[in-house]
């Protein structure tokens, strides 16, 4: 009772790893497909590792054309199924499954037999071509179905037992982390002396060149298949044969669970495998990817240096014209400084009396210049205002030159990387690495009104209104200087009217008048002044909003130029960005589905502890 509730623990372990190791490797199939330059043969291996989760144990025979590999399947049949001969006389996979009835089918180049036979009810056996077929196809399809083998069995005859290639097969079913059996054919014709030299020489060239020690079977198929010919079979002609250990072999050591476990485990190893190239050609890659990432951020370095180079020609341009802005600045409140001289006074007093009488308006009528317009010009501001014009005219030029000049220069240079792509990565190239078709200029043209109508603003709505002030200033200094003396008489007429006035009554009306008129002359000054302050600020504040307008459209004008640099080389850079994210996702997801699939050899782990349990328990129950 305790053995059958094992027995069924055992088996319902089997079952859920049996789901999961399907589950896991159908995802598998979905990620190697998307490693690029992953052989097809790698697929189809996976292919049918899924396949090999719902399908029986197989026991594959390899080795050399005719050394009886189709005689021990024949023996262990009990009757000659498989043809056999001198020449190679098997020419494709050939799998005997268990069926009611001997049945043959064929699909490409393997061919299944299904025959009655007891033994076929817990696994499959293989037949393969001849690994030293003079026809180099029958190699070829050997080696491609190794990989499904759950346990291997090279069968070599006993008077050629490990040549050179025997023990390369060896080697290469060991790259392949299968269960290897030897099994050396055609030992009757040797005695038993030479039967147990064969035998250690095959230990011992094992350990020597391959460091293991396998299995081996000394069997004469020949007698074998007599012996199960005999009704009953010959019980002791089998012994003889060999054939005995081969039985034993497949109904001890591989047992329920034990075939079980190799069954879920030869999936596993095709699978993992499988990843281990599928990682290592997603590491290669990345490392060939490597110095095109490079190349992409030398690309960028490239635009990034462009950039800053315009840049630094915009801050130039606009450092000019703020200079030359400021100097015209400069010069303006310097000659209003100089036309509201206290020193100029009196002509200033003259200037108002003729405004007063009309004179000046008759001069501007005919054409003569105001005494602003005059200044300004002796001080060249409007001079220094005219130097600002070219400055704007030749920066969009500058920086539509430099631009054409660097697109042409990455998209030779992004041309020529394309060049060094791999075929898997250049076909992957979407779009056209060429220089623009239009170039857009439009950014400094559009503010240009604007830049103008500030400029204009500055040059001739401030000398208007500093013209208008100034009249108005002269003519209130000539009221006031008119008053002054006006006053300074009344006031002496009526001193001197009424008695002879003494010194100091004359000195005080002198005085007092001539306060009156320094203190209007002093109102020129500080009328100038406060005119250079309203001029300053209103100039400047015309500087800042003028370079703020022509900042901004060179920022646009610098950004078009960025973006048509990076589209121009774009299929080459988003190529190489995009590569990068799909190789790291992908190698994520590799060795995610690595871990997945030792966690799953863990649990095979746990599975042959359980088997060896129940096998102590049924020893124990025999007992």
């Amino acid at each position: 009772m305790q053995s059958e509730q094992i027995s069924s623990k055992v088996l319902t372990h089997v079952e859920a790893i049996r789901r999961q190791e399907h589950g896991q490797i159908d995802d598998l199939l979905d990620v190697l497909g998307r490693v690029d330059g992953l052989p097809e043969s790698q697929m189809e291996q996976v292919r049918d590792a899924l396949f090999h989760t719902n399908h029986p144990f197989l026991m594959v025979l390899v080795g050399p054309f005719s050394s009886g590999k189709s005689s021990v399947i024949n023996a262990l049949l009990g009757e000659e199924v498989l043809e056999v001969g001198p020449i190679p006389t098997t020419d494709r996979i050939v799998i005997l499954r268990h069926g009611d009835d001997v049945q043959r089918s064929r699909t490409g180049d393997v061919e299944t037999i299904f025959h009655p036979s007891p033994l076929l009810e817990n696994l499959s056996l293989v037949d393969t071509p001849g690994l030293e077929s003079v026809f180099k196809v029958h190699d070829e399809v050997t080696r491609r179905f190794l990989h499904r083998a759950d346990v291997v069995l090279l069968v070599m005859i006993a008077t050629q037992v490990l040549t050179a290639s025997n023990l390369e097969y060896l080697q290469q079913l060991r790259s392949y982390g299968k269960r290897v059996v030897v099994v050396v054919n055609q030992v009757d014709v040797l005695d038993a002396a030479e039967r147990e030299q064969v035998r250690e020489f095959v230990l011992e060239q094992a350990r020597l060149q391959l460091g293991v020690e396998p299995q081996v079977w000394l069997v004469s198929a020949r007698q074998a298949l007599s012996a199960q010919q005999e009704m009953p079979r010959d019980e002791i002609a089998w012994d003889q044969s060999g054939f005995a250990d081969i039985e034993e072999y497949i109904r001890e050591t591989l047992g329920d669970v034990e075939r079980a476990r190799q069954k879920l485990e030869t999936p596993l190893q095709i699978s993992q495998n499988v990843v281990k190239t599928a990682l290592g050609l997603v590491q290669e890659q990345q490392a060939a990817l490597d110095a095109h990432r490079k190349t992409a951020d030398n690309i960028a370095a490239q635009i990034e240096q462009g950039r800053r180079a315009q840049q630094k020609t915009v801050d130039d341009a606009l450092a000019e014209i703020e200079s030359a802005w400021n100097e015209a600045g400069a010069r303006g409140s310097e000659a209003i400084g100089e036309l509201f001289q206290f020193s100029r006074g009196i002509g200033l007093f003259f200037g108002g009396i003729g405004e007063m009488i009309g004179l000046g308006g008759l001069r501007r009528r005919f054409g003569g210049r105001g005494r602003v317009a005059s200044v300004l010009d002796e001080h060249r501001v409007n001079e220094t205002f005219q130097r600002i014009p070219p400055l704007v005219d030749k920066l969009g030029p500058r920086l539509e030159s430099r631009d054409l000049q660097d697109i042409d220069d990455l998209v030779d240079y992004t041309r020529g990387a394309v060049k060094q792509l791999p075929p898997s990565l250049s076909d992957k190239v979407v779009g056209r690495i060429q220089t623009p078709l239009r170039y857009e200029a439009r950014f400094m043209r559009d503010v240009r009104p604007s830049l103008e109508d500030l400029l204009r603003d500055s040059m001739r709505f401030e000398l208007d209104r500093l013209d208008r002030t100034l009249r108005s200033t002269l003519v209130l200094l000539s009221l006031w200087e008119i008053l002054a003396l006006a006053l300074m008489i009344v006031v002496g007429v009526t001193a001197f009217s009424e008695a002879t006035p003494d010194a100091a009554s004359l000195l005080l009306v002198f005085g007092l008048g001539l306060i009156l008129i320094i203190a209007g002359l002093a109102l020129v000054p500080l009328r100038g002044w406060l005119l250079r302050r309203a001029y300053q600020r209103r100039l400047y504040e015309n500087r800042d909003e003028f370079l703020r307008l022509l900042r901004g459209a060179a920022s646009e004008h610098l950004a078009h130029g960025v973006q048509l640099r990076q589209d121009a080389t774009a299929p080459f850079t988003r190529l190489v960005e995009s590569q990068s994210e799909v190789l790291a996702a992908l190698r994520d997801d590799l060795l995610a589905q690595q871990h997945a699939l030792m966690r799953i050899q863990g649990g095979l782990a746990v599975l042959e502890h359980s088997g060896q349990a129940a096998a102590s328990t049924r020893t124990e129950d025999h007992r």
